[in-house]
């Protein structure tokens, strides 16, 4: 969940000894990762009746869990194929609620801006992922972008916390979408 190699290794260490007391209890990384995937949806209907707050708490505990999950797995040693794709699977779901219950708010208080930017929202953020797994499966690395996973997570936190949810969600719906174009700018290179 952490971009910046450096700023991954970071976390890593300082939740290392918090992934081993959790491996020796029995938690397993795919329980994190379904647990990451429960708060987000829980999450999403919180944010979509205006609890804002307490939707951004559940939120923040799914992106913990998220950061868990592969640290967990790499620490104890519990990296599997499956794992890697439950993870990727349930992370589109993860990213999906949350905005979902803004565009139910925008809805609610018939807010276009809020409405219209929730959405673009969820497409910049599957189409981002969807051109990575599509370019990986064409062979090629396709990591760029300015606004991946952690920066989509940590502004939308922002977004729920602040108070200046329309503006921050049409921030978000503008970055998601020029990532995936620079997705696909990267891709056309590689691939001609």
């Amino acid at each position: 969940m952490i971009s910046s190699s450096s700023l991954k290794g970071k976390t890593q260490e300082i939740l290392k000894p918090v992934a081993v007391s959790l491996n020796s209890v029995g938690v397993s990384p795919n329980l994190l990762t379904v647990l990451g995937f429960l708060f987000s949806l829980a999450s999403g209907f919180l944010v979509a009746f205006g609890e804002l707050q307490k939707g951004a708490l559940l939120f923040a505990l799914s992106g913990l869990c998220d950061t868990l999950d592969g640290i967990v797995a790499r620490v104890c040693g519990k990296k599997s194929k499956f794992g890697a794709f439950l993870d990727s699977f349930l992370d589109r779901y993860s990213d999906f609620f949350p905005l979902a219950g803004i565009c139910y708010l925008g809805h609610a208080l018939n807010s276009e801006i809020l409405f219209v930017s929730s959405l673009f929202s969820i497409l910049g953020s599957f189409a981002t992922s969807y051109a990575r797994a599509r370019a990986e499966a064409l062979g090629v690395e396709c990591k760029v972008g300015f606004f991946e996973r952690p920066e989509r997570f940590f502004t939308l936190l922002i977004a729920l916390l602040s108070g200046y949810l329309a503006l921050v969600v049409a921030v978000l719906a503008v970055l998601t979408n020029f990532t995936a174009l620079q997705r696909l700018v990267c891709a056309k290179e590689e691939l001609d």
